[in-house]
């Protein structure tokens, strides 16, 4: 096989709107599925996308290349899991049809975010953009608009944030606060923006992927999972509570406490709750991998020490802001002289090299069990 032409549908409207399960392998197989996806929805851009690799397909062959078309799907939602869909599926094709070489045919820029999967397994020699042509009326702009409308994806991150908003402000109105309209409001979209910019929607549909897959796959991680979200809640709860009772402790500790000293406050209270919530997660892979007899079992011992020292060094790092500009309210060293200044620094670096030596010993730990068990493997082999 001299090269792969590969054709991406990231958000599967071959399986959906065409029912046609992915991969597709052929000229023959894919001009079906390009014939049923038009069927199905004529407007879908796909479809061309599809014709285009068939064009393609047919020059490289007339030019007397040894060449493959495919079709790849991804998921209907996008991200990882569409990602790791069509990393799944390119690794089996390759299985079957070796090759180092693949020439990718997409109608956006969105099919072609997969880059990045398909470099790291084969050389792309080319990318092939399917533009559709449209009669002046169409490109109109209600046309734009009415198509934004339709689309789930768009509809999905602007009209639902919109709505939310009027919600509010309905809310606060009807309720006799409308004074708390435009806070409310500032605080929610800073929270959409925050939520969408750092990436959390994909970490939580990750979380959720994962809860499915160990429910349907029996593991044990699925219990571990639903530990770590209520430890999760309960320490925003703990967290929270400790902002609003402690504010006469800063009050009186600091003069006029500040957004960092609540959220200095906010992290000293609910750290290990965060910790504890993650650290059930890692627990469940370790005895999931062990009884699996899974090589991954060697790189999981090792967070939980990871864990504790990071745990470590953002609880100090919160105990020594709060403590600075008091530092009367730290425990003195016993049998130790310091001066008061130099006790919240004493303190850090005494948590900093405590967390150091954690993650030694969890490195050391992981190296340890992992000689004795190729020991083991060893001697039963020899046996």
């Amino acid at each position: 096989m001299d090269i792969l032409v590969i054709c991406i549908d990231k958000d599967d409207d071959i399986g959906v709107k065409a029912g046609v399960k992915s991969p597709v392998i052929g000229r023959a197989a894919c001009l079906d599925a390009a014939s049923r996806l038009g069927t199905a929805d004529p407007e879908d851009s796909d479809t061309n996308t599809i014709f285009g690799g068939i064009k393609v397909y047919d020059q490289l062959r007339s030019e007397g290349h040894n060449v493959e078309l495919i079709l790849i799907a991804g998921h209907r939602e996008l991200g990882i899991k569409s990602d790791r869909a069509i990393a799944t599926q390119l690794d089996d094709i390759l299985l079957k049809y070796p090759t180092e070489r693949a020439i990718l045919v997409s109608d956006g820029a969105e099919d072609e975010s997969v880059l990045p999967i398909l470099q790291s397994r084969l050389k792309i020699e080319g990318v092939q953009r399917i533009i559709v042509k449209q009669a002046q009326n169409l490109e109109s702009t209600y046309y734009i608009i009415k198509e934004l409308v339709n689309d789930p994806k768009v509809a999905k991150f602007i009209f639902v944030p919109i709505g939310l908003i009027l919600l509010i402000f309905a809310i606060t109105v009807w309720s006799g606060h409308q004074e708390l309209s435009f806070a409310t409001i500032a605080l929610f979209v800073g929270g959409f923006f925050m939520y969408r910019g750092m990436g959390l929607d994909n970490l939580i549909g990750t979380f959720v992927y994962n809860l499915r897959r160990a429910f349907t796959d029996s593991k044990l991680t699925f219990v571990t999972y639903i530990i770590s979200l209520v430890l999760t809640i309960m320490a925003f709860i703990q967290g929270a509570s400790a902002v609003a009772n402690y504010k006469d402790f800063l009050t009186n500790m600091i003069g006029n406490p500040g957004v960092l000293d609540f959220g200095a406050l906010f992290i000293d209270h609910s750290v290990w709750w965060f910790v504890l919530a993650l650290m059930a997660i890692a627990i469940g892979w370790i005895i999931d991998a062990y009884m699996d007899e899974s090589e991954a079992l060697y790189r999981y011992l090792s967070t939980p020490f990871f864990l504790l020292a990071a745990g470590l060094l953002i609880w100090g790092s919160s105990e020594y802001y709060l403590n600075m500009n008091n530092p009367g309210q730290l425990i003195p060293f016993v049998g130790m002289s310091i001066p008061d200044q130099l006790v919240p620094f004493v303190n850090l670096g005494i948590t900093i090299i405590v967390a150091v030596i954690v993650s030694y010993i969890g490195v050391r730990f992981a190296n340890e069990i992992r000689k004795v068990m190729q020991s083991r493997t060893i001697e039963v082999i020899d046996f």
